[in-house]
């Protein structure tokens, strides 16, 4: 391990605590086990580049290729339209909602450029 990153739970990292590793593994199985239960459920569901964290093991983040994938994700969901947004970031477009599946949430977006722009690239 570099010295910015030392083995975790050794007492040299600085940006850890005792109280930052409580949430082991095992906290984060709901969220595997929900994902799986959904592609079961919708097995044509889109691929995703999806994360989750021992500081909030039962939320996951999930990115999608584009709006056509991220309304698959919403249908699957039962997330209401109305409960997606629509906000720019750095001259992006990022389509984004949040849905509860039972014991997690998802935080479920996408990131795109505008279509003038992609028109012109």
């Amino acid at each position: 391990m570099s010295q910015h990153h030392p083995v975790p739970a050794t007492g040299g990292d600085p940006l850890l605590t005792d109280a930052d590793l409580i949430n082991p593994l095992t906290a984060q199985v709901v969220v595997f086990a929900v994902l799986a239960e959904l592609a079961e459920l919708h097995p044509g569901l889109p691929g995703a580049y999806i994360t989750t964290s021992q500081f909030t093991p039962a939320e996951a983040h999930v990115l999608l290729d584009g709006p056509a994938d991220l309304e698959a994700w919403r249908q699957a969901t039962h997330t209401d339209v109305r409960d997606v947004q629509l906000i720019e970031v750095d001259g992006d477009w990022k389509v984004v909602f949040t849905a509860s599946v039972g014991p997690i949430v998802l935080r479920i977006y996408t990131v795109f450029a505008p279509a003038s722009s992609a028109v012109t690239a």
